[in-house]
């Protein structure tokens, strides 16, 4: 049997989540594609895939075969395009098209709110290409989880891999009109300890309430009321009413030029959470992981015009 075929087959099963949708999407019965998953299994003297449920999930070694197997498709897809060459093409450009599917990683509000305008204009001008976009609000594990790029909040990137630094998101302090009416107006961080503060748990970690007070950096972590996993549900929370919310400042625009929400601590300046777009390091980079991270970069690197929001 094929190996590419069935490495093709494999892939497509993965990226379904069942035997049945990747067997559709490659243009063949279950049965057919299930052979063809069972030859590389074979050929590895290992499972690939487990059932749970009604899905196909890979196991440890199908998830990393996965990615191994999904850049020989990329460079296949890239060897392909030579032919275009033929046909009136320049060979650079068709070397460098970005075909394909990416597989991105961002943070569920980062990627639903700011991130995604200029994934509409990357797929407008890259007909080409699909992304898979998988939003967490947790770490990622690039290489196990087949994803090929990842934007993260926060510390620094761990090793192995390559990091692309990006504009900071900016958090402020925010209440409803409402709330400040009630409890008062904090007129520097210290008087939040008399406040309901609402807090924001990523990845299991409480984050971090930081400003500059008198040209000095500090942070706490404030008593919470309330944790929310998610900034939208925090937004929520302080638009009726709950108590003071640090939101980034893209995500609380909106509701500060309607009125539902009012800045508050604008004398300390927030601290902005660093971002970065990583990917693995030592891997073969294809034409549209490529083009990809230069268009990000371009839109959201330092130096980079701040984009507006799409709400």
């Amino acid at each position: 049997m094929d190996r590419l075929k069935c490495m093709e087959v494999f892939v497509q099963v993965v990226r379904a989540g069942s035997l049945s949708a990747g067997a559709a999407a490659c243009g063949m019965s279950a049965v057919t594609a299930a052979r063809h998953v069972q030859a590389l299994e074979a050929r590895l003297g290992q499972p690939l895939l487990r059932r749970t449920g009604r899905a196909q999930v890979p196991t440890a070694l199908g998830q990393r075969y996965f990615t191994e197997c999904a850049e020989v498709l990329a460079r296949v897809e890239n060897a392909d395009a030579l032919g275009d060459a033929g046909a009136g093409v320049p060979m650079s450009t068709a070397m460098s098209r970005p075909v394909g599917q990416l597989r991105v990683s961002a943070p569920t509000t980062v990627g639903s709110h700011l991130l995604m305008p200029i994934f509409a204009e990357y797929l407008q001008l890259h007909p080409d290409v699909a992304l898979d976009l998988a939003l967490k609000d947790r770490a990622v594990d690039l290489e196990e989880e087949g994803i090929h790029a990842a934007f993260q909040s926060g510390g620094n990137p761990e090793p192995g891999l390559v990091a692309h630094a990006l504009r900071g998101v900016t958090r402020v302090a925010c209440a409803s009109p409402g709330y400040l009416a009630r409890r008062g107006v904090p007129r520097q961080p210290a008087d939040l300890a008399g406040h309901d503060c609402l807090g924001f748990r990523y990845d299991d970690v409480l984050g971090r309430w930081l400003f500059t007070e008198a040209g000095a950096s500090g942070g706490a972590v404030r008593d919470a009321r309330l944790i929310a996993h998610n900034p939208l549900a925090q937004l929520q929370a302080a638009v009726h009413g709950m108590g003071i919310a640090l939101l980034p400042e893209y995500l609380l625009a909106p509701e500060v030029a309607a009125g539902r929400l009012v800045r508050v601590l604008e004398a300390d300046a927030q601290l902005s959470e660093p971002m970065h777009l990583v990917h693995l390091a030592g891997r073969y980079v294809s034409s549209k992981l490529e083009d990809f991270v230069r268009h990000m970069v371009a839109k959201l690197g330092p130096e980079a015009c701040p984009v507006a929001s799409s709400v």
